[in-house]
């Protein structure tokens, strides 16, 4: 690794461990400009957050981001989930995410299945195979799995529940791989009003509030607006619905490491 691409690597790997490793796991784009609240999402881009929202498939679907994380030079965050519907109340996704430059990079492959137990109560399950290649070090690989529920305690109220990695499985004997819960609830005030708060605890990192709005100011456009305090960070986004496409675009900044603009598209049908 030259000179120059390691200080990139360097300095990349303090910002993200400073920012608690919230950039780096897989999150739509919505989620990404509502302060990752994006447990209670529903559809293909569930993939990303809470399989559950998977069991609500109709047909068939892709989604795909990109993130500049904190314009570092080089760095690479990106995700592509493909999902379909396998009955009436359950559904499949495939997806991967990879982050890192060349010489250091970690890349995840999913495969995910999302049921209706009830008519109000949703459950999903991932298994995720994690590799991390490090130039002149060699790659390393682990599996583990995330699972989660969305549950509507009424039909204006929702609530998701979310666990990743929940047995704290690590890359290699230094390197743990995230292990996060979360829980958020969706309150449906219109039908161009929603606003959510939630709950995001890391291991050994204190636990982070999250508070967001999404307003439908169109029929075909959305805003959204959102933060978390741990770490602290602020973001804004839309999506725009052109039929069966959906385009998104989202940017959150933190106050010492910067801003981190993202885009995705998603195709449901």
């Amino acid at each position: 690794m030259n000179k120059a691409k390691w200080i990139i690597f360097s300095l990349g790997s303090i910002l993200l461990y400073a920012d608690g490793n919230s950039q780096t796991e897989p999150m739509s784009v919505d989620g990404r400009a509502s302060g990752q609240w994006a447990y209670t999402l529903e559809g293909i881009q569930s993939s990303f957050s809470n399989q559950a929202g998977l069991a609500v498939m109709k047909g068939f679907g892709i989604a795909a981001y990109g993130e500049k994380t904190h314009w570092l030079p080089e760095f690479a965050n990106v995700g592509l989930a493909v999902g379909w519907s396998t009955g009436t109340n359950s559904g499949m996704s495939v997806n991967f995410s990879s982050y890192g430059i060349e010489e250091f990079r970690q890349n995840r492959i999913g495969l995910a299945y999302g049921m209706r137990l009830t008519s109000d109560f949703r459950v999903g399950v991932q298994i995720d195979w994690y590799q991390t290649s490090i130039e002149s070090y060699g790659q390393n690989s682990q599996l583990t799995f995330r699972l989660g529920g969305i549950y509507n305690i009424f039909p204006t109220l929702m609530a998701g529940f979310h666990f990743s990695n929940p047995v704290g499985m690590e890359i290699s004997g230094n390197h743990p791989l995230p292990s996060d819960f979360n829980f958020d609830l969706e309150w449906l005030i219109s039908s161009q009003l929603s606003v959510g708060t939630g709950l995001k605890k890391s291991i050994d990192e204190n636990p982070g509030i999250k508070v967001a709005v999404h307003y439908q100011i169109h029929p075909n456009f959305k805003l959204m607006f959102g933060t978390i305090t741990q770490p602290t960070r602020f973001s804004f986004g839309f999506s725009l619905d052109l039929n069966d496409f959906r385009l998104h675009s989202a940017g959150s900044y933190h106050q010492h490491l910067g801003f981190s603009p993202a885009a995705g598209i998603t195709f449901e049908r």
